[in-house]
């Protein structure tokens, strides 16, 4: 606590020094200027040291601002702040000794021998002033952690908002961008040859009647799939190579071999085939397609290729199909390489960590 070796006559001063220290800790100019913390740590050291020399122990309030001016200045400030006022503290502190009448056998060190006292008192000065600069990086390392926890907060929402704009995205387009088109031809066929030829106008509305109720049961599908436990990827993929080989003229090979795998990765799975399958029947004119899906030492592997037209890989712009599958793979931890040359088909390999 506060010892106070003060005769009555010491009082005000007691009361002024207290009274000034108390009104400043209602003031702690951390966003002011540097020569108002300076000025701020200053002041609070000189009244500090000025009661000492009246003989008043106000040491705990010395350790309070060497922790004031680690926050306020700095680290360097700080242990500057302790050895600037070692001096002055230790030659109060034996002033103040010297002084004392009352009950004199009760001294610890006798202060005829001032080398032995000032050495003693430097001690544990320096012990106490180390313990409060510790105790003050310690307390600013946490806040800095705390500040950067919360930056790190705010850049993984942001990252969800994002990833899950992109997952919605992925979605929307798996089920729905290729019907949609579709639906979008088949009126535009309609609207073309209502004036001249109703009967092939109205055999195109019939058909984009038939899209839209497609597409509201992919988007059904799709639900289902996201939500499915047991989602078997093995009769999905057959189920979905069966139908493309059934309604192209598109001849698919294919070699399936999977361990057991999580509900969203086996799902994510599929939809990169499925992804792989509808650019090949939209863009790559290709008449064969094999594809062979097993594990290896690294993971999983996908191969896709196709005997299309190809593209120069130097100047493609991949778009939302290929686009999107990057974004999956990255999303699984995977790698994405495709391999392609004009009219010489392309080959899209994806590995995937298990």
């Amino acid at each position: 606590g506060m010892l106070l070796s003060a005769s009555g006559s010491k009082v005000p001063i007691v009361l002024m020094s207290c009274g000034m220290l108390f009104l400043m800790s209602w003031v702690f100019p951390v966003h002011r200027p540097q020569w108002h913390r300076f000025g701020y740590i200053a002041l609070g050291m000189t009244v500090i040291l000025g009661a000492g020399y009246f003989g008043i122990n106000l040491g705990l309030f010395l350790q309070v601002y060497a922790a004031k001016t680690y926050f306020l200045i700095g680290q360097r400030w700080a242990i500057a702040f302790v050895g600037l006022t070692a001096i002055p503290w230790v030659m109060n502190e034996y002033a103040r000794e010297s002084l004392r009448v009352i009950q004199p056998e009760l001294l610890e060190m006798n202060t005829s021998d001032p080398v032995r006292f000032a050495i003693f008192t430097l001690i544990i000065y320096a012990a106490a002033s180390f313990f409060t600069l510790m105790l003050s990086h310690m307390i600013v390392v946490q806040r800095k952690k705390d500040q950067k926890i919360a930056e790190l907060s705010e850049q993984v929402e942001s990252l969800s908002v994002t990833l899950e704009r992109s997952r919605i995205a992925r979605e929307i387009h798996d089920s729905l961008g290729h019907t949609l088109t579709d639906l979008d031809t088949q009126l535009a066929v309609a609207q073309t040859l209502r004036s001249h030829n109703p009967a092939q106008a109205s055999q195109a509305v019939d058909t984009a009647k038939i899209l839209a109720r497609q597409c509201i049961e992919d988007v059904s599908h799709a639900l289902s799939r996201m939500r499915e436990s047991n989602f078997d990827l093995d009769q999905a993929l057959v189920a979905l190579l069966e139908q493309l080989r059934q309604t192209t003229a598109l001849r698919i090979e294919w070699k399936v071999n999977l361990p057991h795998l999580p509900t969203y990765q086996r799902y994510q799975i599929y939809c990169l085939i499925k992804e792989a399958l509808m650019n090949v029947q939209k863009h790559a004119k290709a008449t064969d397609i094999w594809v062979t899906i097993h594990q290896t030492e690294q993971g999983i592997t996908l191969d896709l290729i196709d005997n299309g037209i190809g593209f120069d890989p130097t100047t493609y712009k991949p778009g939302f199909g290929i686009q999107g599958m990057m974004e999956r793979v990255q999303l699984l931890g995977g790698q994405f390489d495709i391999q392609t040359e004009i009219a010489q088909g392309t080959q899209i390999r994806i590995t995937l960590p298990l």
